[in-house]
């Protein structure tokens, strides 16, 4: 059916003339676009669209029209995932699986995961994985800017990225570092040509400004940046707004801003540039907490009102991405996504509907995900035949990544001949693992560890496998058991598996359920914490620390690098 004829038929089912397929009657409807909360509402679906929304009009009901009564219950549009990303450590059927019950039913994610390692093929099939699932996805393609242009091997040249463009599900380049875009020579024009081919299609540019201030802030937005889920404070969130950006506040298992900016809500500014995301959730936060759902129970519980919350998970994105068009409203012509709750303080999700099809209802869905399926190549991207960790010097000035924060590092230096500088520092090996060879131990103060040692293959951004220990002989047996498992993290003393966390997939997302996945997370992060690592989240620390999105000294598999100046620097002073 073409758009032409549905709109005729939506016309007739709303001039009375053609029945509907569903009423919803007696409900509570809240309007995204004014932010009010219109009682005594009917809503007259038809081929999985909206024909009619207003106060009841006896619909025409025919013999196959699904009647249901609300009970004055709140009807809101589908909950809109602005950004996310949607590989972090789980799949993607155990994503859909879980996020059902939030009342998300339409998820714009990022895509660098799986293309950090199989380049070309990372896109493709992980965008065919989405298609034709219950609920509906979109995404944005990701630049894969790494720290130096040795982290981008795998990244497919600017003009594969045409295909992806012209892909209506694609709605722009995903997050681009800012810092990134200003880099001289191959990896910043790259990057630079990448946004300029994504507006040429008519596509978004979506941002990354952590750390950008002033003048930079200014010369990125002028090349055609969004939107910024970074800011962190009010006076970051009105900054952005004022420069034009969409700004997303985040609220998953990365980080969690709302308590730091929900007085921008307060302002008396208008909030409808604003949107509430998750920037991923990792399992033990989807058991224990929730999805989307979970950032708006707390934003209602911040005392925000709830008509900005839910505009903030709804209508704004759909403008920001355009997609207002087709959902974001409970509007006719628009496509029946739906979840009613109990009322507008309380949102506990008793009936989602998708496309105009209900896929949960009283705690249980109805429906299932399309199962994924990925070629053996992706399962095989720990390629590390024999290695050799690099031997440190006896004495001497050397670098060493300290810890400010559970992500942000700085340089310092410490001598290896005394023994006092020693005090909290462990080995720091970075070892490319798909094929590249290339191996670099350098050190890092603050994580902890004080036996054994652990490492990851699910590191932001890099080909990488990251390892920290207090020994050869653990590092050796943590970089040997993650090539059996095909990836993941590991932590061992010695000779001893002390946990693991199996991730075959590109060496980057595991096989396990959500439930599995959660248990075998918090195992490991228990474990690392007993062995006196302080930190929240200590996996996502080490995982992090080859990622160009934080500063200020990271580290790869042929040296440190200061972010400052991309400068590639050695162990020894």
């Amino acid at each position: 059916m073409d758009s032409n004829q549905l709109s005729e038929i939506l016309c007739m089912v709303a001039l009375k003339k053609v029945p509907p397929d569903i009423v919803i009657s007696n409900a509570t409807v809240f309007n995204s676009i004014t932010g009010e909360f219109l009682k005594g509402q009917s809503i007259w679906i038809k081929d999985g669209w909206i024909a009619y929304v207003g106060p009841e009009r006896d619909p025409v009901i025919g013999d196959n029209t699904q009647v249901i009564d609300a009970q004055e219950k709140v009807i809101l549009p589908g909950l809109i995932e602005g950004h996310t990303h949607i590989m972090n450590l789980t799949g993607l059927e155990e994503f859909v699986r879980h996020v059902i019950p939030s009342g998300t039913t339409t998820v714009i994610t990022e895509t660098i995961e799986l293309a950090t390692v199989a380049g070309i093929d990372g896109f493709k099939y992980f965008i065919n994985a989405m298609r034709d699932q219950p609920i509906r996805f979109y995404h944005t393609i990701a630049p894969l800017c790494g720290l130096t242009s040795q982290e981008e091997i795998h990244a497919p040249r600017a003009e594969a990225y045409r295909q992806f463009f012209r892909d209506p599900q694609c709605l722009g380049l995903g997050e681009v570092y800012w810092a990134n875009m200003f880099l001289e020579g191959e990896q910043g024009e790259r990057v630079r040509d990448l946004a300029a081919m994504a507006r040429s299609y008519g596509k978004l540019v979506e941002g990354h400004t952590a750390g950008a201030s002033d003048n930079k802030l200014q010369a990125y937005t002028a090349l055609g940046v969004s939107s910024c889920h970074e800011p962190i404070t009010e006076k970051e969130v009105v900054e952005r707004l004022r420069l034009g950006y969409w700004v997303m506040i985040r609220q998953g298992g990365i980080r969690k801003e709302l308590d730091e900016v929900a007085g921008v809500f307060k302002k008396g500014i208008d909030t409808r540039r604003i949107i509430l995301c998750t920037d991923s959730m990792d399992p033990e936060g989807f058991i224990s907490e929730g999805y989307l759902d979970a950032a708006v129970r707390h934003a209602i519980k911040l005392g925000i009102r709830p008509a900005q919350v839910y505009q903030a998970v709804t209508i704004n994105v759909a403008e920001h991405f355009g997609l207002d068009r087709m959902i974001g409203s409970i509007t006719p012509g628009k496509q029946a996504d739906l979840v009613m709750i109990p009322g507008a303080e309380k949102y506990l999700p008793e009936l989602v509907m998708c496309r105009g099809k209900v896929i949960y209802r009283d705690g249980k869905a109805l429906v299932r995900p399309r199962k994924e399926s990925y070629p053996r190549h992706m399962f095989d991207t720990v390629k590390i035949d024999s290695f050799s960790i690099p031997s440190l010097p006896e004495k001497g000035k050397a670098r060493v990544m300290e810890l400010v924060s559970r992500l942000v590092t700085k340089e310092g230096v410490m001598n290896i001949g005394d023994k006092a500088d020693w005090k909290d520092v462990n080995l720091l090996l970075a070892l490319e693992r798909t094929g590249s060879r290339g191996t670099f131990l350098g050190l890092i103060k603050g994580f902890g560890l004080r036996e054994g040692a652990c490492g990851s293959t699910m590191c932001w951004d890099t080909p990488d496998m990251i390892v920290i220990g207090r020994d050869i002989e653990s590092m050796e047996m943590v970089v040997e058991r993650l090539r059996e498992l095909g990836g993941g993290a590991v932590v061992a003393i010695k000779a001893q598996m002390i946990a693991e966390y199996p991730a075959p997939l590109c060496g980057v997302v595991t096989l396990d359920s959500m439930e599995t996945a959660r248990n075998r997370l918090q195992h490991l992060e228990e474990s690392l914490k007993r062995l006196g690592v302080p930190w929240e989240k200590p996996l996502l620390t080490l995982n992090t620390l080859g990622t160009a999105a934080i500063p200020h000294l990271r580290i790869t598999h042929h040296g440190y690098v200061r972010l400052r100046d991309r400068a590639v620097l050695p162990l020894e002073i």
